[in-house]
């Protein structure tokens, strides 16, 4: 009975292989990454990125461009010109010029979700410059579209950018009471890329920049740091004229807490923002437990003052990239978005609390 088994198995085994369409993998454009610039009315231009393997088993960049009015047939002018089959199935990260996130990148969002092939985590990112160009570098030795997935990996892991993907950026694009927000990626030489900031969205269209040097104080209000550094401006040495003490706090843990009086008129909300981190280096004299204490205020001072600045310039331009709004539907019955957008979200009074603590710091003079 068994060995009857088991010869079934192997015949319907075989037969169930022989439905599987195989590929070779050298006869075909795998994508790994995607780049889209606005070039004129009603047209964008499309640059597909593939590795090619070469025999001496390093990697070499092959691009395709076309353009076209819509996301759909660039791919279709992209197969006619290609001339083997290609293929979505490893896309690591897809790139919009910033001229055209400023009209709007719903269409590419919508046709990303809408290919069964493409994976919800791909990153999607906004480029200074036309994407295309940065898109056809020469960056490390794994291949562009590898080496921008990893950069944004690192700095979302380690460093003060939020989490972001093709997943996180639809949620926020649907959700009421939510703004989107995408990295920004700039080409430094044809060998390096640097993340710049974080793109604001209203709706789908980029309306504001995070500059690089406010990262951290967007991520504090926006996300949790799992690691990651500051260095924190103390003043100026004594007996210095121009020398400023720094403190360099690193490996820092965060996070957050969104308190709504939902009844009081302005609705107040209050930020509750903890950090916990080690002091690494001090360039002052000596790190006593007396300026510890005065590292834990200067950088709760900062937090506070930067945060609250940033909260009401996202009141100023009518859009929510840390949810406020989504929690204070959550919080009432009956939510108007429409009354919450209009009349009770520009009248809302903020106010950021936030705690500092080192646990632990050297003795660097």
């Amino acid at each position: 009975m068994k060995q009857l088994s088991l010869i079934i198995i192997l015949i319907c085994s075989q037969f169930l292989s022989g439905c599987v369409e195989k590929e070779i993998l050298d006869d075909l454009y795998v994508e790994t990454g995607k780049a889209y610039d606005y070039v004129g009315e009603n047209k964008i231009r499309g640059t597909a990125l593939f590795p090619i393997y070469l025999s001496d088993k390093s990697i070499q960049n092959g691009t395709l461009s076309a353009e076209a009015s819509s996301t759909r047939e660039v791919l279709e002018k992209l197969e006619r010109r290609a001339q083997q089959p290609l293929v979505r199935g490893s896309l690591d990260v897809v790139l919009i010029g910033e001229e055209l996130a400023k009209k709007g990148i719903i269409d590419i969002g919508d046709s990303l979700q809408r290919d069964a092939s493409v994976g919800a985590r791909v990153y999607i990112t906004i480029t200074e410059g036309e994407a295309g160009e940065l898109i056809k570098g020469n960056y490390g030795l794994r291949g562009n579209g590898t080496y921008l997935s990893n950069l944004i990996t690192h700095n979302i892991t380690r460093r003060e950018l939020p989490e972001t993907n093709l997943h996180l950026f639809l949620f926020d694009y649907f959700q009421e009471g939510q703004s989107a927000y995408l990295p920004i990626l700039k080409k430094l030489t044809n060998e390096s890329v640097a993340i710049t900031g974080v793109a604001l969205f209203d709706k789908d269209k980029m309306i504001k920049k995070i500059p690089a040097d406010d990262m951290f104080f967007f991520k504090l209000l926006v996300d949790k740091l799992a690691e990651g550094s500051h260095v924190i401006k103390m003043g100026k040495k004594p007996g210095a004229a121009e020398k400023i003490v720094e403190a360099s706090v690193t490996s820092l843990i965060s996070k957050h807490k969104i308190i709504i009086k939902h009844k009081a008129d302005p609705v107040e909300v209050t930020m509750r923002i903890k950090v916990r981190g080690i002091v690494r280096e001090y360039t002052g004299k000596k790190l006593t437990p007396d300026k510890v204490g005065e590292v834990e205020k200067k950088m709760e001072k900062d937090i506070e003052d930067k945060c609250l600045t940033m909260l009401k310039e996202f009141q100023e331009l009518g859009i929510d990239p840390v949810g406020i709004g989504q929690n204070q539907k959550h919080g009432i019955r009956g939510f108007d978005i429409k009354e919450w957008k209009e009349s009770i979200y520009p009248r809302v009074k903020f106010n950021v609390d936030a705690n500092v603590m080192i646990l632990e710091a050297g003795t660097v003079e």
